[in-house]
């Protein structure tokens, strides 16, 4: 007996050792899903759709009430797949866990952004997002583009840490009347009586309809075909009583708040015309995709592409964009201040190869062959690419020259996967 007492009692340790780390297993996933959910968007969706770039946060740790600017640029990708909306519909918005911010501006070349827009395949735009700093917390704040039809398009996204006391909130703004209002508890008496109203009026409403025989008893009769006769007199004149008092009550309600706030304006759902980036007349850097591969085992992509340098100095490529991801080629590095504070989970830093020749003199043409390799393509879940029924993959190309003059040409295609 007290073998199998010592038995059954390994046996129990064993199993809440399995649990306990099961439950480990799920607390990272579930912190790894909480803090990049772009991950679980289709590669297609982020390569092919909206290119990100020079995404910057104003500041990392910042306290409640202070401001935090997000901005950056996006290219709308001439390779949009057919299969998904086109950004006719399309508004600029911020990914955060809940309302931790509080966003008190957003901008498309210099356009407000409150309304919804239409971008143009193939352009370039330039956006910044202005949150005030709302409850404490370490908070990943990523861009965001809603489309109509193809729902939300993340991009990249970091953790700022807000600091203080969410008591110290300041949410006040000034009416078009001169009224200074707190938006956090404005208007919340009114909107708690109301909802308690009404909840105590339906009540009642399913009180008196729910009074005995409830179900099985009226179940038969409307099975007999005798419906009909469960509706009596008294039912009638309590439902016109109650249909007139809601009607009346409304109405009431209705001529209380116009005479309270007689001056509104109606909420406007208008699309904002956004004019893209002005482009160059020609093109400084004209690239062509010859050929694409993925290597499974190697984690890494490789693309053989054709380069003409149209201008006045030697360039060389420094860097490959992808679905947020940077691949930089360490013989140029990381050349502006943007990407040096790049989050460093999408920056890889000595993930870009280039052979063929590294430096494309003025007017000449050239093949080069391009390796991507990092861990990226599989922890970002884009390597999944290959399996997708169109294979295609979309990204940017930045070229340098010996002044830091940057060109930027964009990339897609076919994709073809090598498992071995």
């Amino acid at each position: 007996m007290t073998k199998h007492f010592i038995k059954n009692t390994c046996i129990s340790q064993r199993l809440t050792s399995l649990l306990a780390c099961l439950l480990l297993i799920l607390l990272v996933i579930s912190e790894a899903a909480i803090a990049h959910g772009e991950r679980s968007q289709e590669p297609t969706l982020r390569m092919r759709t909206i290119q990100w770039y020079d995404v910057s946060w104003s500041k990392d740790k910042i306290e409640v009430n202070d401001t935090v600017i997000v901005r950056g640029k996006f290219k709308i990708s001439k390779n949009w797949p057919n299969a998904i909306a086109k950004p006719d519909v399309a508004f600029l918005n911020i990914s955060i866990p809940g309302p931790v911010f509080v966003r008190t501006g957003s901008f498309v070349n210099g356009v407000n952004m409150v309304n919804s827009t239409r971008f143009e395949l193939g352009r370039d735009y330039e956006w910044e997002v202005h949150l005030k700093a709302r409850h404490p917390g370490r908070w990943h704040v990523h861009a965001m583009l809603n489309v109509e039809g193809a729902g939300p398009i993340i991009g990249p996204g970091q953790y700022v840490e807000v600091t203080g006391d969410h008591d110290d909130f300041i949410n006040e703004i000034s009416t078009i009347t001169g009224e200074v209002i707190n938006l956090d508890t404005y208007g919340l008496t009114n909107i708690i009586s109301w909802h308690a109203f009404w909840a105590v009026f339906g009540f009642c409403w399913l009180a008196y309809w729910l009074r005995p025989p409830v179900l099985f008893r009226r179940y038969q009769a409307v099975k007999n075909g005798q419906g009909d006769e469960l509706i009596c007199k008294k039912d009638r004149i309590v439902a016109a009583i109650m249909l007139s008092l809601s009607i009346t009550i409304t109405f009431i309600g209705y001529q209380w708040a116009e005479s309270q706030w007689p001056e509104t304006i109606a909420l406007q759902s208008a699309s904002s015309p956004v004019e893209p980036l002005p482009q160059p007349e020609m093109a400084f850097v004209k690239t062509k995709l010859i050929k694409a591969i993925y290597r499974v085992p190697g984690r890494s992509m490789e693309m053989r592409i054709e380069v003409t340098n149209n201008t006045n100095h030697s360039i060389r490529l420094g860097e490959f964009n992808s679905a947020t991801v940077r691949f930089i080629n360490p013989n140029v590095g990381l050349v502006d201040d943007i990407a040096k504070k790049y989050p460093k989970h999408l920056l890889a830093t000595h993930g870009l190869t280039v052979t063929g020749s590294p430096l494309i003199k003025p007017k000449q043409t050239v093949t080069l062959k391009i390796v991507a390799q990092d861990a990226s393509w599989e922890v970002e879940r884009l390597a999944s690419l290959i399996y997708d029924p169109d294979s295609r993959f979309g990204g940017l190309l930045f070229f340098y020259n010996e002044f830091n003059t940057r060109y930027i040409t964009e990339i897609g295609g076919t994709l073809s996967p090598r498992f071995i």
